[in-house]
């Protein structure tokens, strides 16, 4: 469960009777490349039932925007939240009736103000801004795998148990990490021994 302020009833419900048909998954850069993977993601979960694509915000307000998109729901995806290029197009969209979900690192931020939905990724620190970081990455990429599991289970696609899979395995990535982390010495040897190669 997600909450009314990262996902809005008013935006579940028209997914839930067919008004929002449309996910358009955008970012820039890194924050691009995750929203790859949410789109990835709901479009397995949905078994192509939904139509969903990741682009560059650019690429949204360059070439694909409709005169009417009250059909599309804009996932928007920001480190900063201050993305110019990203918060162009969210304003493009949301001027031609598109409903927009932002995921973003920094609070009180422009996307903040211009999205009807927001999951934070922060831990309310806030200070990463422009910089590619793995931490903010990861975490874009797992806020993304729990709003497509709630896009998904909103829309009535996809199956629960699938759902439930997935979700278990993102709680099993701590663990995974620490196990990764303990194999350090092995990992810096290995390094050694075929980065040159």
């Amino acid at each position: 469960e997600l909450g009314e302020r990262a996902f809005p009833a008013a935006i579940a419900a028209r997914l839930a009777n067919g008004e929002l048909s449309k996910v358009r998954v955008i970012g820039q850069g890194t924050a691009a490349v995750a929203g790859r993977s949410m789109a990835d993601v709901l479009d397995t979960l949905t078994d192509g039932s939904l139509d969903v694509d990741a682009i560059t915000a650019t690429e949204l307000s360059g070439f694909h925007l409709r005169l009417d998109m009250s059909d599309t729901l804009v996932v928007a995806v920001s480190q900063s939240g201050t993305t110019t290029d990203t918060n162009r197009t969210v304003d493009l969209a949301r001027g031609r009736g598109a409903s927009v979900l932002a995921i973003v690192n920094r609070r009180n931020s422009d996307l903040t103000d211009k999205a009807d939905g927001v999951m934070y990724t922060s831990d309310g620190r806030d200070v990463e801004m422009s910089v590619a970081s793995t931490k903010a990455f990861y975490a874009q990429v797992a806020a993304g795998v729990l709003l497509a599991c709630a896009i998904t289970e909103a829309a009535g696609k996809g199956t629960p148990a699938r759902r439930a899979d997935l979700l278990a395995s993102l709680r099993a990535v701590p663990d995974a990490m620490v196990d990764v982390i303990a194999n350090r010495p092995a990992i810096a040897e290995a390094a050694r021994r075929f980065a040159p190669a």
